[in-house]
C-alpha cells in the first residue's frame, strides 16, 4: 500500500492498537513525511509532547505494508533510550538501547543476529 493511502484514521487506529495512545495531528504529519521518504523532517514540540512516537509510527506503517525496516533513534539521554525500548516492547516490537556501558562488539553482534532473526 502506498504511503498516500495512510489516512489519519488508519494511522490513529494503528497507533491506538499498538501503543494504546491517540496520535496527534503533528505526529501523523511527521510520520507521513518520514514515510514518504522526504529527506529532512524537523519537528519542534514541547518536552513530553510525543515527538518520539512520530518516529515509531512510520515503522508501524512499514510493518503493516509488509516491509522489513529498521529505525535508529539517537537520544541525548540514556534514560530516553531505555524508555524507547520499553515503549517498543509494550507494542510487541524489539529495540535495544546502546550506551557507554554496553557499546561493545558483542552487543552489536547480538543485535545484528536478533535483527536478522526477525525475518
Amino acid at each position: 500500500m502506498s504511503p498516500s493511502r495512510w489516512s489519519i484514521k488508519r494511522i490513529r487506529d494503528l497507533v491506538k492498537a499498538k501503543f494504546r495512545k491517540r496520535a496527534c495531528l503533528f505526529q501523523i504529519k511527521v510520520a507521513r513525511a518520514l514515510r514518504d521518504k522526504r529527506k529532512d523532517v524537523v519537528a519542534i514540540a514541547a518536552t513530553g509532547a510525543g515527538k518520539t512516537l512520530s518516529f515509531w509510527i512510520p515503522l508501524l506503517m512499514a510493518m503493516e505494508d509488509g516491509e522489513d525496516r529498521c529505525i535508529i533513534i539517537v537520544t541525548p539521554l540514556n534514560l530516553l533510550g531505555k524508555q524507547n525500548v520499553s515503549l517498543l516492547g509494550a507494542a510487541g516490537l524489539r529495540g535495544i538501547a546502546i550506551d557507554g556501558k554496553n557499546a561493545t562488539d558483542e552487543t552489536f553482534q547480538v543485535s545484528k543476529v536478533k535483527i536478522h532473526q526477525i525475518d
